[in-house]
């Protein structure tokens, strides 16, 4: 798709907006927060990764790297993909994430960005360089997730210096919120550990997967075309394998029991392999559900409780989340190494466990399979190993013997290089689970059936 970005700079003041087609994202940066509106007008403060990154990024882009060698490791020289001669250097400031550096050989200006980024390495590439009234300017940009296939070419058209900037430029996002009166619980359906649930979209009825693990509302391309929704673009997945979606298509909401979602836009994807009782469904709900409402799944009644954020009592013990790859990440330990997880309720299986953070860990699981297993979603399946994990604790409660599989992918979503692995609700149906993302926590209480696992095989752990 093409589109337009605009950036205004004022003092500490930034705001940056891009639009794709039908998708339009905007940064607000006011006194050192940052705040990112996705395109389906969801909020969210960066307090994680992301804002980790942004102060990687402020530390080069300020030349604070030159300043402080200290903060630097030379790498050596290089050449980028256009043939473009650099000196690499690894840059990682105080509360910052490691990032890569190209300088030019020849200009010694920042030629290349990079840093890790679910299954790749991520890269910001810039070129024709520009002084304007003193400013020092890029017109040249390729942003990559490592698919070229996606890559975004920015090409700058103007650029005003010491203009004035209307103060509402830096008004605060106003955040997409369900609409409900009050709390409403609808009925869950179960199939093979997943859950599902009914709901209308323009006076349809459709079968929705509930995947807190999916960054976005996805429809079939067969239910896109029964509700008269023509994609644009293509869009990219990061499923059990990498694919693409037939693109984006504009949805003005969804309703769940008689709250109404609003969405805006919705990826269009192959959902073939996502069935109930054998039927491919007609989407999936994932995170700008979680980020609009507030969201109680209790695993005995098979109910989902959906409110505005924080209209809920508090229910539990609660789990700090980091919401900034508009995911719910957690931090929790396996065998007693502390990583980062995927709260993932689209995901059946009790533990997964990604090929990279074993191969770091070793020792933390032990081999209880029998050849290959495979792990299916989204975009495919990928080969995988059983194993056993002697414990799982999250904040203050430990599951025992935890059954897992390894997932042994390079790509996709299970090869992540910022997280250990994902919690699915296999565990998580041990717990009354509460999303309140949008105060940056998760809430759980024992079910009625919890079950921490210590005596399976008939041993006390």
């Amino acid at each position: 798709m093409s589109g337009a970005f605009r950036t205004w700079r004022e003092g500490e003041n930034e705001r940056d907006d891009e639009t794709l087609g039908i998708r339009v994202e905007r940064t607000l940066r006011i006194g050192g927060d940052e705040y990112v509106q996705n395109a389906n007008g969801d909020v969210r403060v960066l307090r994680g990764l992301m804002a980790r990154r942004q102060i990687t990024e402020d530390f080069i882009d300020s030349g604070d790297f030159a300043r402080h060698p200290e903060d630097d490791v030379l790498l050596g020289r290089g050449t980028l993909d256009d043939g473009r001669a650099v000196w690499r250097l690894r840059v990682t400031p105080p509360g910052g994430e490691p990032y890569g550096v190209a300088l030019d050989a020849k200009t010694w200006l920042v030629d290349e960005k990079s840093y890790p980024d679910g299954d790749a390495i991520a890269t910001l590439d810039y070129d024709d360089y520009r002084v304007l009234d003193g400013a020092l300017v890029p017109f040249e940009e390729i942003d990559s997730s490592g698919d070229h296939r996606f890559d975004l070419h920015l090409a700058v058209e103007k650029v005003d210096v010491n203009e004035p900037i209307d103060a509402a430029i830096f008004a605060p996002f106003q955040s997409t919120v369900i609409e409900a009166s009050a709390p409403i619980t609808v009925r869950l359906l179960s199939d093979k550990g997943h859950l599902f649930v009914r709901a209308v979209v323009d006076g349809k009825a459709m079968t929705f997967l509930i995947d807190s693990g999916s960054q976005a509302i996805v429809l079939d391309p067969s239910a896109a075309k029964e509700l008269g929704l023509v994609a644009q673009g293509r869009v990219e997945i990061r499923g059990a394998e990498r694919t693409s979606g037939a693109g984006f298509a504009n949805l003005d909401d969804v309703d769940i029991g008689g709250a109404r979602l609003p969405v805006g836009v919705v990826s269009v994807v192959d959902l073939s392999s996502v069935q109930y009782l054998g039927v491919p469904v007609d989407g999936v709900l994932g995170y700008p559900l979680f980020a609009a409402a507030e969201v109680r799944i209790d695993p005995d009644a098979l109910t989902m409780t959906l409110a505005r954020p924080g209209a809920l009592p508090a229910l539990g013990s609660e789990i700090p989340v980091d919401t900034d790859r508009e995911l719910p990440e957690i931090s929790a330990s396996v065998s007693g190494i502390d990583a980062r997880f995927l709260a993932d309720t689209g995901n059946n299986s009790e533990l997964l466990l990604f090929h990279r953070f074993v191969q770091a860990h070793p020792r933390v699981a032990q081999y209880v399979g029998h050849g290959f297993v495979p792990n299916s979603g989204v975009g495919g399946s990928s080969s995988a190993v059983s194993v056993m994990v002697d414990r799982l604790a999250i904040g203050p409660f430990t599951l025992y013997n935890r059954y897992s599989n390894v997932i042994l992918s390079d790509t996709g979503a299970f090869a992540d290089r910022n997280d250990a692995g994902n919690i699915g609700w296999g565990s998580l149906r041990n717990f009354v689970v509460t999303f309140d993302l949008a105060n940056g926590r998760l809430l759980l209480e024992r079910a009625r059936t919890f079950d921490d696992g210590r005596y399976r095989f008939g041993r006390e752990q």
